[in-house]
């Protein structure tokens, strides 16, 4: 597969606009269109205990989806629980081990994360009475990792983004899971920025739990998201939802709960939405992680040249390496919706404001940034024309 190209002729909408709005939402290839569509028109039927033709079918291919899933993250077929988005899964995390909590635990995370793995923290650490403690950085968003050895000490559970979305920052999420492990520390891991977009090996991470959603990294559609539970944890990890599909038998007074994965799903699941998120991973499958990944950083690279070369001041690490599809800068003294605005009217599409990352932007002094995101279809020649506009912006207020 020729990349960029043989992946832009799956996406029509790439030949209307320059869309550098990955990290919000990805757009979604035909092949992840057509198999929705095949399930709606062909076998749309509610999964699970139906004994009807459709109900089969629908079945066996909403669980051949979850195999899809484990497959692409290295995970066993019943750790693979699907849910809303990852903010749906890390507060599913956070209600589902609240039991395991007394006063004056520990909780550790970092001062770069999503409000999605921040607030569930906080909530419970206000509602059980424990420590919230972040481990210190930069303010290229590179952690210390002596401070988070310091800090993981003693923790009962840690919780890290493996890629910052206000940041690109690529945190050294093996590491800190080890350390995590070393400690006996639970490990949560923020994927909705790293999914799709690189490797994500469940086991390499050491994750005891991790999310991501299907719409971003992916190319799946919304309203589907992953929660990887390890086996370790299914007797210990509370389902905070139950009812219809989650249980095995029930009386008047008790219930008792089926095997997983189904015990985690409450209810009628997205299922077409399920269906969708596999095809979008088989689709970066066949494209491949390393290509995703290698796409990406030539189009970071030569973004941050441009930038530099503009002399306009953008956010997140200076070694390359270390820095994921994700660029963040201001055009003084414009608001980043202003920039936004502009450029959207030269058909580039990109994000701006604080990005649901609050912290960072006051860590960075800032109200808010232009945030202009990757994915496998964009290309050097987008960048080349996004750079061009922003060549004559900055002519026009530097007089």
């Amino acid at each position: 597969m020729r990349i960029p190209d043989d992946v832009r002729k799956d996406i029509p909408l790439t030949k209307e606009v320059i869309y550098f709005d990955n990290t919000a939402t990805s757009l979604t290839p035909k092949p992840v269109v057509d198999a929705m569509d095949e399930y709606y028109l062909k076998y749309r039927a509610n999964v699970h205990r139906g004994v009807h033709r459709l109900s089969q079918i629908a079945t066996h291919k909403y669980e051949e989806s979850r195999k899809a899933v484990a497959d692409f993250i290295n995970a066993k077929f019943e750790e693979v629980v699907f849910t809303k988005n990852t903010s749906e899964s890390l507060n599913l995390v956070a209600l589902g081990l609240e039991h395991l909590f007394k006063k004056g635990d520990k909780i550790v995370t970092t001062p770069y994360e999503h409000h999605s793995d921040l607030l569930p923290w906080q909530r419970l650490a206000r509602e059980k009475g424990l420590r919230l403690e972040f481990i210190e950085g930069d303010l290229e968003g590179n952690l210390d990792l002596a401070d988070a050895e310091k800090k993981i000490k003693g923790a009962k559970l840690v919780a890290v983004q493996h890629v910052s979305n206000a940041l690109g920052v690529i945190h050294e999420i093996e590491r800190l899971g080890k350390m995590a492990k070393e400690e006996g520390a639970i490990f949560v891991v923020d994927a909705a920025q790293s999914a799709g977009h690189m490797e994500v090996d469940v086991k390499k991470l050491h994750a005891d739990f991790l999310g991501f959603s299907g719409h971003k990294g992916p190319m799946g559609p919304t309203g589907i998201g992953v929660l990887y539970i390890n086996s370790e944890f299914f007797d210990i990890f509370e389902p905070p939802l139950i009812g219809g599909g989650t249980i095995e038998d029930v009386d008047l007074y008790s219930y008792k709960l089926t095997e997983p994965p189904e015990r985690f799903e409450a209810g009628t699941p997205n299922i077409g939405g399920a269906i969708g998120l596999a095809a979008g991973v088989r689709y970066v499958e066949k494209v491949g992680a390393d290509k995703v990944e290698k796409q990406e950083g030539k189009l970071v690279k030569r973004i941050t040249e441009g930038l530099d070369e503009l002399e306009i001041p953008w956010y997140g690490p200076r070694d390359l390496k270390k820095h994921a599809g994700v660029v963040s800068f201001n055009v003084p003294p414009l608001h980043p919706h202003d920039v936004a605005a502009i450029l959207d009217e030269h058909n580039i599409l990109v994000r701006s404001g604080h990005h649901c990352a609050l912290p960072v932007m006051k860590k960075l002094g800032v109200e808010g940034t232009v945030r202009a995101s990757f994915h496998v279809y964009n290309s050097v020649e987008e960048v080349e024309t996004f750079l061009g506009v922003m060549e004559g912006l900055v002519k026009g207020l530097r007089g």
